[in-house]
């Protein structure tokens, strides 16, 4: 993920056909993810709503939240993770929105990623699988676990969880399968180059998987998918054991001004109409699986066959602290 701020004020051509309310004001949308340029595009060309996009990767911008502290500058919050959100909502840093999605025609899946506090609400879903360089494996049996990674012990690659939210997602839902301490004893079986196993983002990831020491990579199978669609000699690999659902969540500062467009915006987000506007993103966020019926993923996306695994968000947010740090001691040079 880029690491700049992009602040832009979106104004709609049919602004005179949008309520007073609406036109006087604007929203501050923090966000991690590609997507958000293309979908608030379209929002703010339907609802005439001029919005601030705040964009920072995932570590940067969830730093930048903990500097606010009690006093957010944003209205709406918007990156990859529940775990990571829920430790917000109990934090008093995000506001229960109950009935917000009553109207959304979720996907089962979807559906069962609304948490029950409805402090913040799954816009897309995505998930952590095994990327595999076809070419340096050789002739060698590719990964079908997570436990076969330990056949490649030294040539895996993966992204550090104190900077990923979607890597800390994975980290949890592996110590929920596996138990905290026999997944330690596994990841630290197949973690064993440090050059390469605790890499600061999802474009280095790649980078080491293509030109890199890599030969295989832990990573968010979006972006495995845009590999795939730019015809790298890449496969995607879904461990038996299940994946992890990475929803990528939206929520709305308990101190907005703005409540009612943040409201707006979220569900604009939950329409076909919202979900084909992100597909249009570039990058690799664009690939994620829809959560809203009727809508298809773009590219070579398709829905595993896997169980998705729904994360204990309290469990994994209660130990986000020691489960990244023992991380960085392990795996991080």
């Amino acid at each position: 993920m880029n690491k700049y701020i992009i602040a832009v004020s979106l104004t709609a051509a049919l602004l005179c056909s949008v309520s007073p309310t609406f036109a006087a004001d604007h929203l501050v949308v923090y966000s991690a993810l590609d997507t958000v340029d293309t979908a608030t595009k379209a929002f703010t060309e339907k609802t005439g709503i001029s919005v601030d996009i705040v964009r920072l990767s995932t570590g940067e911008l969830l730093g930048k939240v903990a500097a606010e502290g009690d006093n957010p500058q944003f209205d709406v919050l918007w990156v990859e993770g529940s775990a990571v959100m829920n430790r917000l909502a109990e934090q008093r840093i995000l506001k229960p929105e109950p009935g917000l999605a009553d109207k959304v025609d979720y996907t089962e899946l979807g559906r069962r990623l609304v948490p029950e506090t409805q402090a913040y609400f799954p816009i897309t879903v995505s998930t952590t699988a095994i990327a595999v360089n076809t070419k340096k494996v050789g002739d060698a049996q590719p990964p079908k676990t997570w436990t076969d990674l330990e056949n490649f012990a030294g040539k895996v690659a993966a992204k550090d969880p104190n900077f990923s939210g979607p890597a800390f997602q994975w980290l949890a839902g592996y110590f929920a399968d596996k138990g905290v301490d026999a997944g330690k004893e596994e990841l630290a079986k197949i973690l064993t180059n440090k050059a390469i196993s605790g890499i600061p983002s999802g474009g280095a990831v790649n980078k080491a998987l293509i030109t890199g020491d890599a030969a295989l990579a832990i990573q968010q199978d979006t972006s495995i998918y845009a590999l795939i669609d730019k015809k790298e000699p890449v496969s995607v690999v879904y461990p038996s054991e299940g994946v992890t659902a990475i929803p990528s969540s939206a929520g709305i500062a308990r101190t907005s001004a703005h409540e009612e467009q943040a409201r707006a915006y979220i569900q604009f987000l939950l329409t076909k109409e919202g979900e084909a506007a992100m597909l249009q993103a570039e990058g690799g966020d664009g690939f994620f699986a829809p959560v809203i019926n009727g809508v298809k993923g773009k590219g070579a996306r398709a829905d595993n066959t896997n169980t998705w695994q729904i994360l204990d968000d309290k469990v994994a947010s209660a130990n986000e602290a020691d489960w990244k740090q023992w991380f960085r001691d392990q795996f991080v040079p």
